[in-house]
């Protein structure tokens, strides 16, 4: 059995196992990028046998969607690298998800509530009081209309997955990603599909609102029933669970609680901004049970992906609009779908009140001074710090005379990056870098492109323990952590 190692998130072949590095960057190029890193990076792991192709994976929901999407291209791999047709099987291993490490509702808080309310039950004991109060649910955020596309499909699946079977392939789900990209409409989603069943007891709410409720029974004598509420439940889920650190007896409270759900028909599901591993003030023990089921990241949809979600949200206002003023809107709106919803309301209030049809001129002028946020411009320091974290040196070794291995690597690392990230000349990069001349970037610059081609294996040492990564992988890998 020939095992593909994990390396920092992506799964990379010794050397000598040339014939396994050319079916794994084969495969790559058949499943293509962006489904590799959602659906391989990180949840499977291959092992070639005299009997066939047996891949590792983290739990039945990812064999399940890998074999029926993925199966003949797996096999046309296969074929292409060993010159034979293999059979390709699979085999859970829970630890895959475990191992991964960090790559990335103000008034709709009370609609979560009230969704998270059960279907019609008798009255609840007295010595349970109900702790939610009763809003009108807007009937908006269902698995149904959430649109899907390569930046959210992975966390799309294991909503749709928890809806279906809670807790039977993963527990607990914890979704992230950036403001406005759909944590709350899946985890509302979630809600509604599982409210529907009327056979569980699930509820959701705020990491604020958990811990004013558990301090307000701390209070008044009320924590048993506390306890008794949430630690009962089939389904809990939380939003913002960030907003959890630095309180110390909250994250303890929520440890025993998270403690009681032991997956089964049972199940926690967590959002946050930030993956839990960069989530600061966190207990290491919470973090541990964040990462040992499944964590999905959301990204800022691509162009053809915010054209439906604009069509959507247009006609679930009930104004379609022209294909070109869609585009418009698509291309001029890079961030959030808050910000789409944003642009697409300013277009129709422009229409109504000025009682015209909303044609390309109305859009673009109704658009002329509408301002949205665009991605803050990386500098150098932050490309230091980002690239001293992951290979355990500081930045003043970075910037230093040292000539150690790995302080070099980083240094160099550092260089490559800034060139490709920033608008820094080399002479404005060697200076900032400690003072150092410019054709020594240069120098770095070149031998990390010729590194990239040829698919040089590099290699450094984390916590005493030896990683490897292709070269163009490892800065691929270092440039999504510094635009988070």
């Amino acid at each position: 059995m020939f095992p593909l190692r994990q390396s920092r998130g992506l799964f990379v072949a010794p050397l000598n196992l040339t014939t396994t590095e050319q079916f794994v960057g084969h495969l790559q190029t058949l499943v293509g990028a962006e489904r590799w890193r959602i659906w391989f990076e990180g949840a499977t792991d291959f092992h070639v046998t005299d009997d066939g192709l047996q891949i590792g994976v983290a739990n039945l929901f990812i064999s399940d969607y890998v074999r029926s999407h993925f199966g003949e291209r797996l096999s046309a791999a296969a074929l292409h690298t060993y010159g034979r047709e293999m059979p390709v099987t699979f085999r859970v291993q829970p630890d895959l998800f475990q191992n991964r490490r960090a790559k990335n509702l103000a008034g709709e808080v009370e609609a979560m509530e009230t969704l998270g309310q059960p279907a019609p039950v008798p009255a609840p004991q007295a010595a349970v009081p109900r702790m939610q109060p009763q809003t009108e649910l807007r009937p908006l955020f269902t698995l149904d209309n959430f649109i899907v596309g390569p930046c959210n499909e992975m966390a799309y699946m294991a909503a749709r997955a928890a809806a279906t079977a809670p807790g039977r392939d993963f527990h607990p789900l914890f979704i992230h990603g950036g403001c406005g990209l759909g944590k709350t409409h899946l985890l509302q989603g979630i809600l509604h599909a599982l409210r529907k069943r009327g056979d569980l007891q699930v509820a959701c709410l705020s990491a604020e609102q958990f811990t004013n409720r558990y301090l307000s029974g701390m209070r008044t004598g009320g924590l048993d029933a506390f306890r008794h509420r949430y630690r009962n439940l089939d389904v809990l889920a939380i939003d913002d669970i960030h907003f959890l650190a630095g309180k110390q007896a909250t994250q303890e409270e929520f440890l025993h609680t998270f403690n009681e759900f032991d997956g089964g028909r049972r199940m926690i599901i967590l959002a946050s901004d930030s993956h839990p591993r960069e989530i600061e003030a966190i207990q290491d023990h919470l973090k541990s049970r964040f990462v040992s089921g499944l964590v999905v990241r959301l990204m800022p949809p691509d162009e053809a992906t915010r054209c439906r979600i604009v069509e959507s949200k247009a006609r679930q206002m009930g104004h379609p609009l022209p294909a070109e003023v869609v585009a418009l809107i698509a291309g001029r709106v890079q961030g959030s779908v808050r910000e789409l919803e944003g642009a697409l309301s300013r277009i129709i209030a422009y229409a109504a009140l000025l009682k015209q049809p909303m044609t390309m001129e109305l859009a673009q002028a109704s658009l002329a001074d509408f301002v949205v946020a665009r991605p803050s411009r990386i500098s150098l320091g932050e490309i230091e710090e980002a690239v001293a974290i992951f290979f355990a040196v500081t930045r003043a070794d970075i910037h230093s005379a040292r000539k150690s291995h790995q302080i070099s690597l980083a240094r160099q690392v550092t260089m490559v990056l800034a060139r490709q990230m920033t608008d820094l000349s080399f002479a404005d990069i060697a200076r900032g870098i400690g003072g150092k001349n410019h054709t020594t970037v240069l120098a770095a610059g070149r031998k990390w492109q010729d590194m990239v081609k040829s698919g040089t294996e590099i290699r450094w040492a984390d916590r005493n323990e030896q990683r490897s990564m292709p070269a163009g992988s490892l800065l691929e890998h270092l440039k999504d952590r510094i635009r988070r």
